[in-house]
């Protein structure tokens, strides 16, 4: 019985509490409400501030009687709760009635923001201070340097925020603004940058040159999946390209991405390492560069070794070429990488993006610079470090993984071609126009037995007016030569419905005396046949069957290919030379091809390819009626019928 009266006056105890707390709530708002009635009175009045302050200890009063009862056991764990909420509202109340009294700027917009999200600002503050700390300006009358600033996306204005002037950017939805102003004695945050939405402020340190060109202070955006992200690039330190800070601020997550190291970001993409070798008598050391996705050797002679460890530069060089470029959808930054300044490896690129809680890098891709005969059988898995930039270079996919540069020949004659007049709207039929919109290229598509029986007449009706066909090959394991089993059908059937014809050959030739065999077999069959358009020597690398041509260095391949083309000529065809980027650049040396025709192959729309060619191959599975499967699709940028 008596615990139950116990319990009973317990539960009136917290009753009693509990509508005493609501009567406190209650007067805490009119108490609100009644000062900030003052505040509105005092504003640019100093002299008033004492009567606030009054007010203010009458409401500390008041709270501190709310905190009093009788019911012991209740009230202990109430008046806590109760203190702790009076100080948090004694805080807010000060800090206000401090920031109008004593901060007035009369000069700039005041600051309309409620919220600050911050952690720098919750450790460190950046809130008004007494008046006697002095302020100190990067630059003086800002508003007037404000509106000299003209951005297409921006309004700029002078502000104030906590007392201190900004120079705000603002697009209607979210404001960024750069300190213009400090106190004398806070260090941590002379430099600061702010963001606000929403009524929401966050606010960082950053480096910026209040005093520089204003549109390099103009806010940078850009788009990385879905999010809008504001870019703060920190001044890389002398000697180097790389910023020393980069800060990516989410708008719609309102959340800062940052990174301090990035060049420890980038090494990090390597694992390097040196070792000594020996071929015969020759001593050298072999630097090795492991990617993710691949690994380079570079060959590296003892003078040369020996000038690096001297130098202690051993680790190679990402900083002094750096640069970057914020575009829409991205950060691309690129970076050449050296060895003590004079060697240079190769060249590495990516994009930053925001990864976990900091800033990580996307999409890195590595390629290094070669020499001219870099796919010769000796030189393929050592590279020698060149030691000047070519001014112009094409990427090339190597089987092994690698990425590979090699550099054009500028001395060399350039195709004149303008792709943005080349129509690849239907993949199927690639269309070339001139100036003046008429259509200049003739369609075409190439041939062997894997098409198998075609009907010729659906294929010129289907607008092809010309075809390549294969007339024979040598094997790639004995060397016979070979005739196209469909080679009759096909060109018998093409010159019948109207189809001007080219042939091609499939070489496996080691030497000369081989290539000159195969332009005879072929000369041989083209006999009774009105070949209008050229025969071609099909030089390739086997990647996938160790045929007996694959170890032919440059040089040796070049002249199989002379002596091919030259007999070719003899007889009265237009000799030409077939191969797709990789190896007309690194198969056969093309300063000494130049008399010959060229057709390139290259299945995609962004056409890199440098030099003179006249026919383009653009896919392997292309569909044509009266073919049934995939067939090469092809377009001439000439006429070779008309000779």
């Amino acid at each position: 019985m008596d615990e139950n009266n116990n319990l009973e006056d317990l539960q009136k105890a917290y009753e009693t509490d509990r509508q005493r707390k609501a009567s406190r709530e209650e007067e805490l708002k009119d108490a609100k409400e009644y000062l900030e009635l003052l505040l509105k009175e005092v504003e640019g009045k100093e002299e008033e501030a004492v009567s606030l302050r009054e007010s203010l200890a009458e409401s500390e009063k008041k709270i501190d009687e709310l905190t009093k009862g009788p019911q012991a056991k209740q009230r202990k764990l109430t008046r806590r709760v109760l203190v702790v909420l009076s100080v948090v509202e004694l805080i807010c109340i000060i800090g206000l009635l401090a920031f109008i009294v004593f901060n007035k700027d009369s000069s700039a917009t005041e600051d309309k923001s409620t919220v600050i999200e911050s952690d720098l600002v919750n450790k460190t503050g950046d809130t008004q201070k007494e008046s006697k700390v002095e302020k100190v300006k990067y630059r003086d009358n800002l508003k007037s340097f404000a509106s000299t600033i003209i951005s297409g996306d921006y309004d700029c204005s002078c502000e104030v925020r906590d007392g201190l002037e900004y120079l705000v950017f603002s697009d209607g939805e979210i404001s960024i603004g750069y300190k213009n102003e400090y106190y004398s004695d806070d260090v941590a945050l002379r430099n600061c940058v702010f963001i606000e939405k929403n009524g929401k402020r966050y606010l960082f340190p950053a480096v910026y040159d209040m005093n520089a060109d204003p549109l390099t202070l103009v806010p940078k955006t850009t788009v990385i999946g879905e999010s809008k992200y504001i870019v703060f690039m920190g001044n890389p330190p002398a000697g180097s390209g790389i910023p020393a800070t980069l800060r990516l601020f989410d708008c719609d997550g309102f959340k800062l991405y940052e990174s301090d190291h990035i060049e420890k970001q980038l090494l990090g993409l390597f694992d390097f390492e040196y070792t000594e070798s020996q071929t015969g008598t020759e001593s050298y050391v072999v630097l090795t560069a492991r990617t993710a996705k691949a690994e380079y050797n570079y060959k590296l002679d003892t003078a040369q070794y020996d000038e690096i460890i001297f130098f202690e530069r051993h680790v190679p060089d990402l900083y002094a070429d750096f640069t970057y470029e914020i575009k829409e959808d991205g950060i691309y930054w690129s970076t050449f990488v050296r060895l003590y300044d004079r060697y240079v490896l190769g060249k590495l690129e990516g994009t930053f993006i925001p990864m976990g809680n900091e800033i990580g890098i996307s999409s890195a891709k590595y390629s290094s610079f070669v020499n001219k005969e870099f796919a010769d059988t000796e030189n393929a898995a050592l590279i020698t470090p060149i030691e000047e930039i070519p001014e112009r270079y094409l990427t090339i996919l190597w089987e092994d993984g690698r990425r590979i540069l090699a550099s054009i020949d500028e001395s060399l004659k350039m195709a004149d071609y303008d792709y943005s007049r080349l129509d690849h709207d239907d993949p199927n039929n690639f269309i070339y126009y001139d100036g003046d919109g008429r259509e200049i290229s003739i369609r075409g598509i190439d041939v062997s037995k894997f098409q198998g029986k075609i009907d010729w007449k659906k294929v010129a009706d289907a607008g092809v007016k010309f075809v390549i066909i294969r007339i024979g090959y040598r094997g790639m394991n004995e060397g016979t030569l070979e005739i196209d089993n469909y080679y009759k059908a096909n060109i018998e059937g093409a010159l019948a419905n109207g189809l001007k014809v080219g042939v091609y050959f499939f070489s496996e030739a080691i030497n000369v005396e081989e290539a000159v065999e195969e332009a005879d077999f072929v000369i041989k069959n083209l006999k009774g046949y009105n070949v209008e358009y050229p025969v071609v020597f099909d030089t390739e690398r086997v990647t996938t069957f160790d045929a007996r041509a694959n170890g032919l260095t440059m040089t040796e391949r070049t002249d199989i290919c002379i002596a091919f083309c030259d007999r070719i000529r003899e007889a009265g065809y237009t000799p030409m030379i077939y191969a797709n980027t990789r190896y007309m650049l690194t198969g056969i040396d093309l300063s000494r091809l130049e008399d010959i025709e060229k057709w390139f192959a290259v299945y995609s729309t962004d056409i890199k390819f440098p030099y003179e060619f006249g026919i383009l191959q653009y896919s392997e599975t292309g569909k044509i009626d009266g073919i049934s499967g995939n067939v090469d699709l092809d377009i001439a940028f000439k006429n070779y019928a008309e000779k």
